[in-house]
C-alpha cells in the first residue's frame, strides 16, 4: 500500500498528465515530479530501451541527458542495467563504484556524486527505468530506496500509456513519410517515362539503377529529379537507352 504523500503525490501527478497537450509534457511531469519526491535528488530522467536502442525520453535537465548518452553509447550503465534487468541499481558514490568507468567519468564532470536507476514495468516490448542524479553521496536508507521504487511502480501506468502514445505518433509519421516518398518516386518516374520514352517499370528500374549507382536513396535521387524538372531550364537526367 502506498503511503499518503506518495499517494497524494501521483495524484497530483495523475492530475497533471491528463491536462498535458502532449506525450513530451507528460514525460517530462514525472521526471519533475520525482525530483520534487525523493530525497537528495537533483536531476531526473527516463530511459527507453527496445529492439537494442537506447534513448532517453524525459529529463529535468541537459546533463542527466548527457550523462545517458555516454552510457548508451558504451552499452553499460546504471539506468540500462535496470530497466534491462528489471532490478534497482544504487550508485552511492560514482569516484569509487567502478562498474561503469565510462558513465562514472561523465556523471563526474557533470557534478554527480551519487545515482539511482529504477525498472518501471510498463510493456513486454520494451524497458525503462527511472533514473536519479545527486549531487551528494546517495546515502539513502532501505526507507528511501522503497520510496523510489513505489514511484516508479506508481508511474508505471502513465509511462507505458506514453510509451504507445509514441509508437501512435511515430506509425503515422512512418506513413506519412512513405505516402511523401511514394508521391515524390511516382512523379519521378513520369519524367523518367517522358524523357527516356520507357514504360513505368523501365523507369522504375532506370531510377533504381542510378540510385545504386551514385550510393543515394532511392527517394532522394527522386526529389533531386523533380526539382531538377521543375526548375527554369529542366535537363534530363538520364541518358536515354541505345
Amino acid at each position: 500500500m502506498l503511503d499518503q504523500p506518495l499517494g497524494d503525490t501521483l495524484g497530483r501527478l495523475h492530475d497533471a498528465v491528463r491536462e498535458a497537450t502532449d506525450v513530451q509534457a507528460v514525460v517530462d511531469t514525472v521526471a519533475a515530479s520525482a525530483r520534487a519526491t525523493l530525497p537528495g535528488v537533483a536531476e531526473v530522467s527516463v530511459t527507453l530501451r527496445r529492439d537494442g536502442e537506447a534513448r532517453t525520453v524525459g529529463a529535468t535537465g541537459e546533463r542527466a541527458r548527457r550523462c545517458d548518452e555516454v552510457e548508451y553509447a558504451g552499452d553499460a550503465g546504471p539506468c540500462l542495467t535496470a530497466a534491462d534487468e528489471g532490478r534497482t541499481v544504487l550508485v552511492r558514490d560514482v569516484e569509487t563504484d567502478g562498474r561503469w568507468p565510462a558513465w562514472a567519468l561523465a556523471a563526474r564532470a557533470e557534478g554527480f556524486v551519487g545515482a539511482a536507476a529504477f525498472p518501471v514495468a510498463t510493456r513486454a516490448d520494451v524497458s525503462v527505468s527511472l533514473n536519479v542524479y545527486s549531487e551528494r553521496h546517495l546515502e539513502w536508507q532501505d526507507s528511501a530506496v522503497v520510496l523510489g521504487e513505489r514511484y516508479a511502480a506508481g508511474v508505471a501506468h502513465v509511462l507505458g500509456w506514453s510509451v504507445r502514445l509514441v509508437d501512435l505518433a511515430q506509425t503515422t509519421a512512418d506513413l506519412r513519410a512513405s505516402l511523401e516518398s511514394r508521391a515524390v518516386i511516382d512523379q519521378a518516374i513520369g519524367i523518367v517515362m517522358a524523357q527516356n520514352r520507357v514504360g513505368p517499370d523501365e523507369a522504375l528500374r532506370l531510377l533504381r539503377q542510378a540510385s545504386q549507382g551514385r550510393n543515394v536513396k532511392l527517394r532522394d535521387l527522386a526529389r533531386d529529379v523533380v526539382v531538377a524538372v521543375g526548375g527554369s531550364e529542366p535537363e534530363s537526367v538520364f541518358v536515354p537507352r541505345r
